[in-house]
């Protein structure tokens, strides 16, 4: 009996064990907050938009999808003022020289449908399809869904516009591009930027344990 209990004891430590070492986040990089009864994290560790929905799925949640502007307010709002995240952490060289951070939306799959998929796991709600002004234009959002697109404060998008015929992720905008103008989006407005991108990311769980 006593060697069983050793040996549980042992399974659970190394269980243990391998979910602290096997976390692809540190927590000195995560900024929590809450909102709505979900959770969210502002991840500040770089990585491209594959590995940010890989972690976000680790970590038991996914690439934030933004539904309304309340949504998009309060998630810009904690990525300056509460992660303070610095407008000038990283320059996007694809998306006008300013800096970025990950949401879940994607067109990988088929270019120009833009589908929230913050798991990377080819499901999700079509949003937007086609381009902005500063594309090919005529794109619009599916049934009345919200979008903030760079360009959208003026009321007319301006993204996306696959930008070298190779932008298919969406990231939100630390401030308006390109870097030192608003003409085609201004700070916190979406922008479509390559998949391969390397910056920061914000996860979004649906029923948080601390919260039921």
């Amino acid at each position: 009996m006593k060697k069983y209990y050793t040996f549980i004891f042992i399974s659970l430590y190394l269980l243990s064990a391998t979910l602290l070492f096997s976390q692809c986040a540190k927590n000195s990089n995560i900024y929590t907050f809450y909102y709505n009864g979900k959770k969210y994290e502002i991840i500040k560790e770089k990585k491209n938009w594959a590995d940010a929905s890989a972690c976000a799925v680790e970590r038991g949640g996914y690439l934030a999808e933004i539904n309304d502007k309340n949504e998009q307010a309060i998630i810009f709002k904690s990525i300056i003022k509460g992660a303070h995240i610095s407008r000038t952490y990283t320059r996007v060289n694809d998306g006008g020289g300013t800096a970025y951070v990950w949401i879940g939306a994607t067109d990988k799959t088929t270019e120009g449908k833009w589908m929230w998929d913050g798991k990377n796991n080819g499901y999700g709600i079509n949003f937007w399809n086609g381009q902005g002004a500063a594309g090919s234009g005529g794109g619009s959002a599916v049934s009345g869904k919200y979008v903030n697109w760079g360009g959208s404060s003026k009321g007319s998008p301006n993204e996306p516009d696959n930008y070298g015929s190779n932008q298919n992720a969406a990231a939100m905008a630390l401030d308006g591009w390109p870097i030192g103008t608003n003409l085609l989006g201004s700070a916190g407005e979406w922008n479509d930027i390559n998949i391969n991108d390397s910056i920061y990311y914000v996860i979004e769980y649906d029923k948080p344990k601390e919260m039921k």
